[in-house]
């Protein structure tokens, strides 16, 4: 046991490696019995763990190992037999999108009643504004941005095409680290200019997206798209991929594409950087409102009822 800043925590070490282990040899879940189990274990992935005596939940990001095999390194037949296993016991899921819900429910046969959606919270306090405000400058303002790992998941080489199609002068900012799959990142055109950030400090990047013309993100698989809602809610306009989570996460906030249309990507692209100072204000201020849904005491609220639902089911009962 120690202490956190939650008050008294334990510590399991190497548990996750453990855990991992016990599957590949045994083909089944570890587990665990606790002297004082808690009324609810919330597991924030799906590992091949399981705690007796209480209730069981586990959050499911997104299964693009499953949906999208060829955009992930993640092995899709271990990931489906761990959750398979996990659907097996009783266990209640999350998903942090309606989107990835209806694709748990339809792709691995969930009961409806066994999985609920759950949205991240994205907020940014008076505190970490000013952290923001207050950040090195790492890269020009009035630039497209794109942040996330540089990997083909992003789309990020039809960006660049994209973004060299357009003609426009604005440059483009990518910052994050190089994924495994490594995609070509250097501009498609002598008039592009694209600056490229393997890495920032947490507030100089959200400085960097605050001051820019628009975020792009047209990825071709999420969970979530978290960078859709912080530039929503830091004033920033957003374009992003037509269908799945990211239209569902911007709702009727954000210029939409087809990730695979390069003409139609460019073609968005210069109306962005064309906008006028009407159409960018009603842009900001539709994503300002819909960042409203991501608040953080919603969250609390929504979280709060969840776990209180979950505390009044039978123990070890699948629904």
């Amino acid at each position: 046991m120690f202490q956190s800043v939650w008050g008294d925590a334990f510590l399991a070490n190497d548990l996750y490696r453990v855990a991992h282990l016990h599957y590949r040899y045994h083909k089944r879940l570890l587990r665990l019995t606790p002297l004082s189990p808690p009324d609810i274990m919330h597991w924030t992935y799906p590992l091949p763990l399981f705690m007796e005596g209480c209730q069981n939940v586990v959050t499911i990001h997104d299964i693009i190992p499953l949906t999208h095999p060829s955009l992930t390194g993640i092995d899709p037949t271990r990931f489906r037999r761990i959750l398979s296993s996990l659907i097996e016991s009783p266990v209640h899921f999350v998903a942090v999108s309606e989107t990835v819900r209806n694709q748990i429910i339809n792709l691995l046969s969930v009961h409806p009643d066994r999985i609920t959606t759950l949205y991240q919270p994205v907020e940014f306090s008076k505190q970490v504004r000013n952290s923001i405000s207050n950040a090195p400058r790492i890269a020009p303002a009035d630039s497209f941005v794109f942040y996330g790992r540089i990997e083909h998941r992003k789309n990020i080489e039809r960006l660049l095409e994209a973004h060299a199609l357009s003609g426009t002068k604005t440059p483009l900012i990518l910052i994050g680290p190089d994924g495994d799959d490594r995609p070509n990142y250097k501009p498609y055109g002598s008039s592009s200019q694209v600056i490229r950030l393997p890495w920032s400090n947490r507030f100089s990047l959200l400085r960097t997206l605050q001051e820019s013309k628009a975020l792009l993100f047209p990825s071709l698989a999420e969970g979530f798209g978290l960078p859709i809602i912080e530039a929503m809610s830091l004033g920033v306009p957003v374009l992003t991929s037509r269908g799945g989570v990211t239209e569902e996460i911007s709702g009727n906030a954000a210029m939409l594409c087809d990730a695979t249309n390069i003409v139609e990507m460019a073609n968005c692209i210069n109306i962005l950087d064309q906008l006028s100072e009407n159409d960018k204000k009603r842009m900001i201020k539709a994503g300002l409102e819909r960042a409203k849904f991501f608040s953080s005491n919603l969250y609390k609220r929504n979280i709060s009822s969840f776990y209180e639902k979950i505390k009044s089911y039978p123990s070890n009962t699948i629904l």
